[in-house]
């Protein structure tokens, strides 16, 4: 579990990259005041700068694809390690959870975990051999509560094996999810402003997470977002590619699906 001494250590390193790869940001030394205040702050230029992530379902009590990947991640790397503490096999091991709206307990991480190691190990002790294994086919109660399937794939040579996790989510257009992340934090403009003129929000989309991963698209150059922030941008990760997206600030509220408004 990240610390609030890792989050801003995280935080800085995103600062810095933006930093690094956005023209208009300032040079000089970055602050990080304590809160309210924004996370990053130029104090010679009075600009403040909100970071973000980027994350389907997005909102107060935090994202559930997020919180499911972080723990189906957790349990594919703990069914790795028991696997090959008693065989050593060069695999792409695929786990994927069919069930979007149900989240492992921490009690049942362990269980779930040794399962999956031992379907593994059943499937390629004798022979290696592309299969699949769903959960309508393994007679265990949590491979059926969230649906659990398994590809096994030999991999020629030696090396590291690959053993990844994925769920299934379905993602709203780009535009909504943008938008949706403005308005959640816009209740914090104002006292951000107490501390400088301008507030930039920087979204960060990073490749670690499938839910957080962004799709460009040529459509977003030409539309306005509705927000108090001065400028938006959001920020690719690893690549950190910069993208930035207009603003039209106090407008009346109106409908997130057609907060887009062409200039």
């Amino acid at each position: 579990m990240s610390t609030p001494i890792d989050k801003k250590a995280k935080e800085l390193e995103r600062l810095r990259a933006f930093q690094k790869g956005c023209i208009d940001c300032p040079r000089s030394t970055l602050t990080q005041p304590d809160p309210p205040a924004p996370d990053g702050l130029f104090i010679d230029h009075s600009i403040g700068i909100e970071v973000t992530e980027y994350s389907l379902g997005q909102g107060q009590n935090g994202s559930l694809p997020r919180q499911q990947e972080i723990i189906h991640q957790r349990i594919a790397a703990q069914a790795q390690s028991l696997y090959e503490a008693k065989l050593s096999r060069h695999l792409q091991v695929n786990i994927l959870w069919t069930i979007i709206n149900a989240c492992p307990m921490l009690r049942e991480e362990n269980q779930i975990s040794q399962t999956i190691a031992r379907c593994v190990s059943e499937n390629t002790s004798i022979q290696l051999q592309i299969c699949r294994v769903s959960w309508k086919d393994f007679n265990d109660p949590l491979f059926t509560k969230y649906g659990i399937e398994i590809s096994i794939c030999p991999i020629p040579g030696v090396g590291k094996s690959c053993w990844s996790s994925m769920a299934c989510f379905v993602f709203p257009p780009e535009a909504v999810r943008i938008q949706n992340v403005l308005d959640e934090k816009e209740s914090k403009v104002a006292d951000y402003r107490k501390r400088c003129a301008k507030v930039w929000l920087l979204i960060v989309a990073s490749h670690d997470f499938f839910s957080s991963q962004f799709t460009p698209d040529s459509r977003l150059a030409g539309m306005k977002f509705k927000s108090s922030f001065d400028r938006v941008f959001l920020m690719e990760e690893p690549q950190e590619t910069v993208h930035e997206f207009q603003i039209r600030q106090n407008e009346i509220n109106i409908d997130t699906a057609s907060v887009l408004c062409l200039p």
